[in-house]
């Protein structure tokens, strides 16, 4: 092949395909970094907000708010039994199910990993049948866990009754992938302000990714063009001209 040969006869050819393949290489990370992006911003973001002294006016405002998935007042509660205690959050039915995809009722509750860990130990069942104490009082449920809420810290969900959140001093609301200056807007004041920084570093961090490969992408592409200028203009001088020849 001519490719092939002229990459054994000359440097500046060989520099030329490798600049070119880089090229490539960091366009198709451009490309992938890009829908990494788009996903980040249609990833829904919960946010703990101080319990306004106006819900009541401010509820029929939630559900027109464009970018507002759900929302729900919420309370933690104590589950304990024996030395073991988790603090378990409720919220409304509707809550769980339009932000987790998950239905429940009150003697159902869904835990991550680290959460199910800390109330049953190093049980590997999916599911096991709970009885202990619910702030002090006796309680009996079924505690699943699940890979639908929130990882890391642990964390655990149930469902309560509209009655019972009514004197919740926060509101959780779950944004889908709008910017949550928009719970500003509405007078709201964010009580997890780390998980704004986060979104807002992470997303960031992927515009940098993409702005510096698309730039290395350009660069390799003019290196790439200047060493090809410089196999012609080297293999021009050497070719031998016609015209010379007697």
């Amino acid at each position: 092949m001519k490719l092939l040969r002229l990459w054994k006869q000359y440097d500046s050819i060989k520099a030329a395909v490798m600049l070119f393949a880089l090229a490539v290489f960091l366009i198709g990370y451009c490309i992938h970094a890009a829908a990494d992006y788009a996903v980040i911003l249609q990833t829904p973001s919960e946010y703990i907000c101080a319990m306004p002294d106006k819900y009541e006016t401010l509820l029929p405002r939630l559900p027109q708010t464009e970018g507002i998935r759900a929302y729900s007042p919420q309370k933690t509660a104590e589950l304990a039994q024996n030395d073991r205690t988790l603090n378990i959050t409720l919220l409304s039915a509707a809550y769980l199910y339009d932000s987790y995809g998950i239905e429940t009722d009150a003697h159902v509750i869904f835990a991550n990993d680290a959460a199910f860990a800390a109330i049953c130990g190093d049980n590997t069942d999916q599911s096991v049948q709970y009885r202990g104490m619910l702030n002090g009082k006796p309680f009996a449920a079924e505690i699943i866990r699940t890979d639908t809420i929130p990882d890391g810290q642990p964390y655990a969900v149930t469902a309560a009754a509209a009655a019972d959140l009514r004197d919740g001093y926060e509101l959780r609301i779950c944004l889908d992938g709008s910017d949550p200056a928009l719970l500003e807007q509405l007078g709201l004041r964010i009580m997890n302000p780390e998980v704004q920084v986060a979104a807002e570093y992470e997303k960031k961090l992927v515009l940098l990714r993409i702005r510096f490969a698309a730039l290395s992408a350009a660069l390799s592409c003019i290196a790439a063009g200047a060493f090809l200028w410089i196999y012609r203009n080297t293999w021009d001088g050497i070719r031998p001209n016609p015209c010379n020849r007697r």
